[in-house]
């Protein structure tokens, strides 16, 4: 019989290497999958969604335990095999329903806190039109307390919205704003203008950033270098986008603003 089975194999063993084969293939993949999620959920969103990634791994717990009650046959393969597929379903569906948790969680949320400007400029969308904003802010500005920082992910029919407000000397501003001037389309003196008409032609609102009229005393006397501006429809900025960056000499503030809408 011994023999028999060295010459043309014995059924049970094939059935086990399947089986082994059919969980390795099963955890590896599932694994990867989690790995996937779990880097998504806490570094390339605003907030860590660390709950979100255990509950996900469950079920590759649940079915690494499994593999091994099967391997010590508390379980028959046919009854695993089966608890094991149904564990991938309900895998499935919990990433589906955590999905949906951490995106509608990530669009309602925003980010003010200058210290996590860079991690933001990493995952924020829009690179083209945000050009202007540094890749990190200068640590002395934020050690004084000279920055304000805002962030908004577009979401659904929300808006994107990056704005940056550093207070500095203006010979560091102009510094700063010189590397940009040939990608200006038009510098706008807001010396006498109404606001409304910024926003009737050029589509710039006041900017979240600023707090109860911190905004008109900033753009009263400013310059304004508009990247550019568009509505979705000419004269209407029901929907549209502006990039822009400006500067206001007397509070020797420079502001940069990215805004889809």
């Amino acid at each position: 019989m011994e023999k028999y089975d060295y010459l043309f194999g014995n059924n049970n063993n094939n059935k086990a290497v399947k089986y082994n084969k059919f969980y390795i293939i099963t955890i590896t993949l599932l694994s990867i999958n989690y790995a996937f999620w779990f880097w998504q959920y806490n570094f390339c969103t605003i907030n860590t969604h660390l709950i979100s990634s255990l509950i996900l791994i469950i079920p590759i717990v649940l079915i690494i335990l499994l593999y091994f009650f099967t391997k010590n046959e508390k379980i028959n393969v046919r009854k695993g095999k089966i608890i094991s597929i149904i564990l991938i379903i309900l895998f499935l569906i919990v990433s589906f329903y955590t999905l949906i948790f951490v995106m509608v969680k990530e669009g309602t949320s925003y980010e003010n806190n200058p210290l996590r400007y860079k991690h933001i400029c990493n995952i924020a969308g829009y690179e083209k039109i945000r050009f202007q904003f540094p890749k990190e802010i200068p640590q002395d500005l934020i050690h004084n307390n000279k920055v304000k920082f805002y962030y908004r992910p577009q979401f659904l029919q929300g808006g994107f919205c990056f704005e940056l407000l550093l207070e500095m000397d203006n010979d560091r501003i102009d510094e700063y704003m010189e590397r940009y001037k040939d990608q200006v389309k038009e510098i706008i003196e807001t010396k006498g203008i109404n606001f409304n008409d910024l926003y009737d032609k050029y589509g710039i609102d006041t900017p979240v950033i600023f707090e109860y009229k911190e905004g008109e005393e900033f753009f009263i006397n400013s310059e304004i270098y508009l990247f550019d501006s568009k509505p979705y429809k000419t004269n209407n900025w029901n929907h549209g986008y502006a990039y822009y960056m400006a500067k206001n000499e007397k509070l020797k503030k420079l502001l940069l603003v990215t805004e889809v809408w």
